[in-house]
């Protein structure tokens, strides 16, 4: 039977564990050696959620363009270029979600909702300079820690720190 690609890439780091790691005599190597098997447990983590990610992310920057539309329809936003973004961020969730679950598919509609979600960011920027738009720099809060979020998910150094940690932990049950 073939192996999926999870199995596949624990079968990388097993082998980068215990045939290469103990050959390799200088600390660098080792250290190297180390990060290379914390970025294949990356993989694993990220392949293992990477269709419930997108779609979970898809679903909240539709619900934060939905949330621009309201800010830039209020009377205070109604110039031109608010009713401009208003129809981009309308046009961009009227499109149905992906039924697929396919990672290519998913990531094309990720792609076109940020950036619709961009163009919204940029707006805000300009109202932030007079934060007495209460609800534009909530909008603006809201996406910025959806952003962190999203790009931080998964890596700290206090990540690298336990994964290391672990490794070693792991090595030392092996030895016995």
């Amino acid at each position: 039977m073939k192996p999926d690609g999870i199995t596949s890439l624990r079968g990388i780091q097993a082998a980068l564990a215990d045939a290469l790691v103990p050959e390799l005599s200088s600390a660098y190597a080792q250290d190297a050696a180390q990060t290379l098997t914390m970025l294949i447990e990356s993989l694993v983590a990220g392949w293992d959620t990477a269709a419930e990610d997108l779609v979970s992310g898809n679903r909240e920057v539709r619900r934060l363009l939905a949330e621009a539309v309201a800010v830039f329809s209020l009377p205070a936003a109604g110039n031109e270029p608010a009713a401009a973004l208003v129809k981009l961020c309308e046009d961009a969730i009227a499109v149905p979600p992906v039924a697929s679950l396919r990672i290519s598919e998913l990531t094309a509609e990720s792609e076109s909702l940020r950036a619709a979600l961009e163009k919204v960011l940029v707006a805000l920027e300009d109202i932030a300079a007079g934060s007495a738009d209460v609800p534009a720099m909530a909008l603006r809060w809201s996406i910025y820690a959806h952003l962190r979020g999203a790009a931080g998910a998964g890596w700290s150094f206090w990540d690298v720190a336990s994964f290391r940690e672990r490794m070693v932990r792991l090595k030392s049950e092996h030895k016995r």
